[in-house]
């Protein structure tokens, strides 16, 4: 039956994976910040890397619903441009948790540093425009961006604020980055599968648990695009960098 393949949780267990479930599907619609939500309450919920091979499937799912609402405006250029280092960001985090197995505890206040640098990096801008002109062109920034992006993704599925400002630097319209956003992560995802199944952390259980959260993240999904159709872009792009900075700030307090 169908319940035999459930994790055993408690009922506030149950709560915190079904909220993360909803959060996932709000990321999907361009608050990337939010996914860090996500993330945290699953890892909350259940203990070690198990967390890690629950969201996975899940972000699959919401990746695809979203793809399937953002059609247009699709940046495949700047896709092409992280795809290599993506790859390679994803190979060393792999090594990482192969090395570590359940010791990553460091791997959160790593992902909160990062992400903070980033922030820091967006604030720069904003501060002093010209700083940084030719920095969204920089073939070094898209390697650093993407190899963080790639790493961040595999030890903790915590890379969407990263690419999530990196989209900010490069200055797209709010359109272009959901819709870039949406096709980028369906791809680095699929790309995570063969790494995930070696290290064991998708399973009968965990795919079990995923149909349940399905209906919280089609929820999640559409209020968060109701959401992102209302906010202005000057408004959107700063709500990005306050949920990018809360995440980092939780990862780093989180234990």
């Amino acid at each position: 039956m169908f319940a035999d393949f459930l994790p055993s949780l408690p009922p506030s267990a149950w709560t915190l994976v079904l909220v993360a479930a909803f959060f996932t599907g709000m990321s999907k619609a361009g608050l990337a910040g939010i996914s860090m939500l996500g993330v945290t309450l699953t890892a909350l919920a259940m203990d070690g890397m198990a967390s890690t091979g629950v969201v996975l499937p899940l972000l699959i799912f919401a990746d695809l619903m979203a793809v399937s609402t953002f059609r247009k405006d699709i940046q495949w250029q700047q896709i092409r441009r992280l795809g290599w280092p993506i790859l390679g960001g994803l190979v060393l985090g792999w090594l990482a948790m192969m090395a570590l197995k359940e010791n990553r505890a460091w791997f959160r206040p790593l992902v909160g540093c990062i992400v903070l640098m980033m922030l820091v990096l967006q604030l720069l801008r904003q501060r002093f425009p010209r700083f940084d002109q030719g920095l969204p062109h920089s073939v070094g920034f898209a390697w650093a961006a993407g190899i963080l992006t790639g790493f961040t993704t595999m030890v903790a599925n915590a890379a969407g604020p990263v690419a999530g400002i990196y989209l900010l630097i490069l200055a797209l319209p709010k359109t272009q980055f959901i819709s870039t956003m949406a096709w980028l992560f369906l791809l680095v995802n699929i790309a995570k599968i063969p790494f995930s199944l070696h290290l064991g952390l998708i399973h009968g259980s965990s795919l079990a648990l995923n149909l349940c959260q399905v209906p919280s993240v089609v929820l999640g999904l559409f209020a968060g695009k109701y959401l992102v159709s209302v906010i202005p872009q000057e408004v959107f792009q700063r709500l990005v960098l306050v949920l990018a900075g809360g995440s980092a700030i939780w990862l780093l307090l989180a234990r």
